[in-house]
């Protein structure tokens, strides 16, 4: 059942009411995907799949390195479907299509950067370029939070921003080269003073939740007043994912967790043994 004319009432009436304190889903992000699936149109399908593809960035990485592939990532295109684009891609989006060849063809320095951040920019740089007003914002938001922790890190451990950070925007550009403390963002930016205050956190795990519930609180001004539109989905969307992830949280796996992060944390940054976590 496609929705015919923009109305989303149904499929929206259709969701349960979810809350940034909720530790027990109603609906897990799997069942949401096949439920609008249902109500949704293809070319609407295919702009929340946007939303997925850093999971298929990360299972090609994996592919490519040799890796066994990680089962628990909800991707858009299987296992098998990637294995056959890495040798010859047909149907995954251009920005990946793109870098799988330039990788083929040498014209990707392996040594400048980490294959993570290569194909992030190419990510973000996609996304930036949607038709979809929604999909531009949750992008440039996104973007600008990942670039601004990347620059305070790269800031704390000494490490060069201009390698790490990622995109050619106006605030990228501000994070390469503002020695001020705020990057002289704060001004056009109300969200970056937030940002530097939990960096100083100590608690990881705390500092990401917090961090996504910046996310949370964007998708709410974003969405004000556009109850049952095609942006409420997206952001359901995204709201959704964020809870999944720390409402499967027990104590053990919030432990586990965290050490993730912190070997994330390291393996991105490079960082040298003195430094070691």
């Amino acid at each position: 059942m496609n929705i015919a004319g923009g109305n989303y009432y149904c499929l929206i009436a259709g969701l349960p009411e979810i809350s940034p304190d909720d530790k027990k889903l109603s609906l897990s992000v799997k069942e949401l995907r096949a439920y609008l699936s249902d109500y949704l149109t293809k070319k609407e399908i295919d702009i929340i799949n946007l939303f997925f593809f850093p999971n298929d960035n990360a299972q090609i990485l994996r592919l490519l390195q040799k890796q066994e592939p990680d089962t628990n990532l909800q991707t858009v295109f299987t296992v098998e479907q990637l294995e056959d684009e890495i040798q010859d891609p047909m149907f995954i989006p251009s920005y990946i299509k793109e870098y799988l060849l330039d990788l083929e063809n040498g014209d990707i320095d392996v040594t400048k950067r980490l294959p993570e951040v290569e194909l992030s920019e190419r990510y973000w740089n996609f996304m930036l370029s949607q038709k979809d007003k929604m999909v531009r914002k949750y992008a440039e938001f996104s973007m600008n939070i990942k670039n601004l922790i990347t620059a305070l890190n790269c800031r704390k451990y000494n490490l060069d921003i201009e390698r790490e950070v990622i995109g050619d925007s106006y605030f990228t550009k501000q994070l390469k080269t503002s020695r001020a403390k705020d990057f002289e963002l704060s001004h056009d930016y109300p969200y970056i003073e937030s940002v530097m205050t939990l960096f100083e956190k100590d608690n990881t795990a705390e500092r990401e939740y917090k961090i996504d519930m910046l996310y949370w609180k964007f998708l709410d001004e974003t969405t004000e007043n556009k109850y049952f539109t095609f942006d409420n989905v997206i952001a359901f969307t995204l709201k959704l994912m964020i809870l999944e992830r720390w409402s499967k949280m027990t104590t053990e796996q919030g432990k586990a967790i965290f050490r993730e992060l912190l070997e994330r944390f390291k393996n991105e940054f490079q960082f040298a043994k003195e430094f070691d976590i």
